[in-house]
């Protein structure tokens, strides 16, 4: 066989084959971007009704007699409001619910309201949930959560989002649940599955053409293109390739930058991702070269908890919308903070985060950088507050507390889906001292512990000793000023 043929033919069988994987990887990777988006929603949709419900009213429903009370026809009046409100062309929520953990089996689960207005598909208050397996609320009541897949069940396809709604003591009352529709998904997906199949189609045969001319004048080309295709496979993704030669190379070279333009996009798609995660672990997990372990590591670290003062009044003034794009501006304030200062978010906890100074990687200043990112939270809450009120929003106040010692730190979860946290009276200390920040009417409270490592660098009042919420024995606090 004639060189000439066997460069014919590998161009195109190679065209062919890289423009499938191509398209499937984009296909693929907008696909979970798609799915993603769509857990984001159905949670935030479930969170925010959640945080508008009153907990008092949940209470008084526990069977299915309790349906005749004034406090279910306003819980099925919100959620109803709600659910309505979300059925948009970007958003479709059909069914919204509130589920409690069963008083005989607490493991089990039962419904408590239901918005549904067709009798034979509501779900009445005692009701049991009939697929318990796939809502695990049971085990982590005070916890978002949404499944990493679709759920199916008699009623038809769906995405669902749970959000836990608490009582002002922070107990647990029962779990707003969101179902959104799957055909929102699959229509999308069909969607981009029609652009992609023209594509290729296009794509084989403009391989199919341009091999038989490029067959006889490869050498250069095929140089060039080899060296741009290194380029990129080294990580160099802004390298393009300029082919004057008029002909079919310069397809060829325009479809390798677009490849590398998909690349690109790729690679931001990771940066997105990281956003949800700190810069740290983030880049921890890249760097690991094997699959992240359930493993934990017990060392020092200092541990930060913020939270809005009366959230729940704020909340009953705006709508849901409102409460949302009010708590996206400040969370994003909250975090330029933490990370400039070098800490890792743990986790949201409704209006609340939970942050850590010293893990995962170590910080011999983490006691000074975590005081200087609760200073920087407070200065930005008050810019907020002062921008919020010239446009007639509620103003912000945040409690804050800090707490220096040793915790376990590293992946808690399963093989499915893992959280990096820490654990131990570390954590709980420093969640006690923010509490404890409304009873002083402080804005900063750090430990003991925390302030002798700064060695007076940020004066602070004496408070103490405290007798922590749910924890024996005192401890010494110091408020700081500001």
């Amino acid at each position: 066989m004639k060189y000439r043929t066997k460069l014919y033919l590998g161009f195109f069988s190679v065209a062919g084959i890289s423009t499938i994987i191509a398209l499937g990887v984009v296909y693929g990777e907008v696909q979970d971007y798609i799915f993603h988006e769509m857990q984001s929603k159905v949670l935030s949709v479930a969170a925010t009704t959640a945080a508008n419900i009153d907990p008092e009213l949940l209470k008084q429903i526990k069977s299915r007699e309790d349906e005749n009370k004034d406090a279910y026809k306003v819980l099925v009046e919100q959620l109803r409001k709600s659910r309505n409100a979300n059925r948009r062309s970007d958003v479709y929520i059909k069914n919204m619910y509130t589920l409690t953990l069963s008083p005989k089996d607490p493991s089990a689960l039962i419904y408590a309201v239901d918005a549904e207005e067709n009798p034979p598909d509501i779900s009445h208050a005692g009701d049991p949930d009939p697929d318990p397996e796939d809502t695990p609320i049971a085990m982590h009541p005070k916890e978002r959560f949404s499944p990493d897949e679709f759920d199916y069940d008699r009623w038809g396809v769906w995405l669902s989002g749970y959000a836990p709604v608490l009582d002002k003591d922070g107990k647990y009352v029962a779990t707003v649940g969101a179902d959104m529709r799957a055909s929102d998904f699959f229509a999308q997906s069909h969607m981009i599955l029609l652009f992609e199949i023209p594509g290729l189609l296009a794509s084989f045969l403009i391989a199919f053409i341009s091999a038989s001319i490029l067959s006889r004048q490869a050498s250069s080309a095929l140089s060039k293109i080899t060296a741009t295709v290194k380029e990129i496979e080294k990580g160099n993704l802004n390298k393009q390739l300029d082919l004057q030669t008029n002909d079919e190379f310069s397809d060829v070279a325009q479809a390798i930058n677009d490849m590398e333009k998909g690349l690109r996009e790729r690679e931001r798609l990771k940066t997105s991702f990281a956003r949800y995660v700190s810069k740290q672990v983030f880049e921890k997990i890249m760097r690991s070269p094997a699959a992240t372990k359930l493993e934990g590591e017990r060392k020092k670290i200092t541990v930060l908890f913020a939270d809005i003062r009366h959230f729940t009044h704020l909340a009953e003034q705006l709508s849901p919308e409102q409460v949302v794009a009010l708590l996206n501006e400040y969370f994003e304030q909250m975090l330029e903070a933490i990370f400039s200062h070098g800490g890792t978010l743990d986790k949201f906890i409704g209006d609340g985060l939970m942050a850590e100074f010293g893990a995962p990687l170590d910080d011999p200043l983490q006691e000074k950088n975590a005081v200087l990112t609760a200073i920087a939270m407070q200065k930005s809450v008050k810019k907020l507050s002062e921008k919020w009120l010239k446009e007639g929003k509620p103003s912000l106040e945040i409690g804050i507390g800090i707490h220096t010692g040793a915790a376990v730190v590293g992946n808690i979860g399963s093989e499915q889906r893992m959280e990096y946290t820490a654990i131990g009276d570390t954590v709980n200390i420093a969640s006690r001292l923010q509490a404890a920040t409304k009873d002083i009417h402080t804005q900063i409270l750090i430990s003991e512990s925390t302030y002798s490592a700064l060695k007076g660098e940020f004066p602070g009042e004496k408070v103490g000793p405290l007798a922590l919420t749910g924890r024996a024995g005192e401890v010494i606090a110091y408020s700081l000023k500001l």
